[in-house]
């Protein structure tokens, strides 16, 4: 039950998914290790609908509390009792176990890791919700940095709430994972592994999971619902929007690049997502590079506008998927010139780079998940009109018109090739060279206008943009790489 409201939000919820798997993991602890008291009766302290509203909203930004159903949610915040601290006492101390959780209704505590203040929450702040699942040192201290009135539970009420369903939602996460194909093939140990690193989170309609440009920590996979994703790529390929529903992931790209999110990714009604992070597929799963190669390739297919206008079935999506083979070709290699012969053949970009040069001139660079080729299948010229070079030593997954006859069988079931976008202005033009006609647009760090050519009146698109505000958000790196 994730707001989307910031950048700020979207990187605190990825790094509490990665605390939630770390502690998982590293300290080897069963989330209901304390003895489960059959019928057991939670406490139940008297508040009025004000105060109820105010935990229940204190609760939907924290994920912990995602998969509780209304009537379990209800008797947890029944169960919340106050406590009343004052200025400077301590709440909770680095390194001792903790046992409550606790929410701000009034005051300021500041959060403290071997005595340097890391942050502070205020009302409607919550801290301390590792308690309530492990038995784990407590990772800060907590100290009233004024006189606090608190909310608290402790994490006998909520293990209690939660007992009966723990075996039932591994079960259900172990199904989901072995049909996930980079699970597929795991050992029932390294399965397993991966079921207590999972994490589970909902979204609801019109929640941003994903915004293209952040750096990403956290994989996901669909439990229930669907998602789609906007505005793909960086490069210069064209990608069509992409719906993924139960048992798709998405994220992996970034996990394994390291490189800005490279889509915008938002939930289509309610959505139950299992998550990992990036720590804990390295250390839990080792290396998964050749295994995510060979999964991102489906969502990319499935993008391609020549492909995904088709009309295609799934099973043959994946057929395709399963022919691709993986080429590297060396830095300063050209792969075609213009006027070769063609090999008819889609390229997906799995490391490195290459140039596009096409007739006119302009120069497209393409990085990992672009593609290109797309336009030789349905080409019947038979000659290249473009030069294609490597300027860095480059790996691709190469689908053949062999291959994808072989699983369409007539290629007029192809769609239509959509032109790969410019990504190289023409430098003759200069700023005085163009009237404003309007506005366009309005984007975070800028506008968009419709501008005209004062001798040739032909129309552009001008983005002009704060370089004052790019550096104080950080983004100038994406935009260069934007408009690379």
């Amino acid at each position: 039950m994730w707001a989307s409201k910031s950048q700020r939000n979207l990187a605190a919820r990825e790094e509490l998914i990665s605390l939630h798997s770390r502690v998982k993991r590293h300290q080897n602890i069963c989330a209901f290790s304390i003895e489960v008291i059959e019928g057991y009766i939670p406490p139940s302290f008297e508040k009025s609908d004000e105060v109820i509203k105010f935990i229940d909203s204190s609760l939907d930004d924290n994920f912990i509390f995602a998969s509780l159903l209304d009537v379990e949610r209800e008797l947890l915040i029944n169960a919340m009792q106050p406590e009343n601290v004052k200025d400077g006492n301590i709440i909770i101390k680095q390194g001792d176990v903790g046992d409550y959780f606790y929410v701000i209704v009034d005051g300021k505590v500041n959060y403290f890791v071997n005595g340097v203040c890391v942050g502070s929450g205020t009302r409607g702040s919550s801290f301390g919700e590792m308690a309530l699942l492990y038995n784990s040192p407590r990772a800060a201290s907590c100290i009233a940095n004024s006189d606090c009135q608190l909310w608290k539970v402790d994490q006998k009420t909520f293990r209690n709430l939660l007992a009966n369903k723990k075996d039932m939602d591994e079960r259900e996460i172990e199904n989901i994972l072995k049909k996930v194909e980079i699970f597929s093939r795991f050992g029932n140990d390294a399965l397993k592994k991966t079921v207590d690193a999972v994490t589970s989170v909902v979204f609801q309609d019109g929640d941003k999971i994903i915004k293209k440009g952040h750096v990403g920590h956290v994989f996901y996979i669909i439990r229930e619902g669907k998602v789609k994703a906007t505005d793909i790529g960086f490069g210069s390929s064209s990608y069509v929007d992409h719906e993924y529903t139960a048992g798709m992931m998405f994220g992996e790209r970034a996990l394994l690049t390291e490189e800005p999110r490279a889509a915008n990714i938002t939930a289509v009604g309610e959505v139950s997502c299992l998550c990992l992070s990036r720590e804990i597929l390295e250390k839990v799963l080792g290396p998964l590079q050749c295994i995510f190669d060979r999964a991102m390739t489906l969502p990319i297919l499935m993008s391609v506008p020549i492909l995904a206008r088709s009309g295609l079935e799934r099973l043959e999506m994946n057929q395709l998927s399963e022919l691709i083979e993986d080429l590297t070709f060396r830095k300063n290699t050209k792969l075609v010139d213009n006027g070769d012969r063609i090999h008819q053949a889609l390229y997906i970009i799995r490391k490195g780079k290459v140039t596009v040069t096409n007739p006119d001139g302009l120069i497209n660079t393409l990085k990992s998940g672009d593609y290109f080729g797309e336009q030789t299948l349905v080409d019947k010229n038979g000659l290249s009109n473009e030069t294609i070079k490597v300027i860095e030593n480059t790996t691709v997954g190469v689908l053949t018109i062999a291959s994808i006859k072989a699983v369409v069988g007539e290629l007029s079931r192809l769609g239509k090739h959509v032109a790969e976008k410019a990504s190289t202005l023409d430098s003759s033009i200069l700023l005085d060279d163009l009237v404003k006609i309007r506005i366009l647009g309005v984007g975070s760090f800028g506008k968009v206008w419709l501008v005209s050519h004062k001798k040739t009146r032909k129309p552009f698109a001008l983005k002009k943009i704060s370089k004052h505000e790019l550096i104080e958000a950080k983004q100038v790196a994406n935009m260069i790489c934007e408009t690379n």
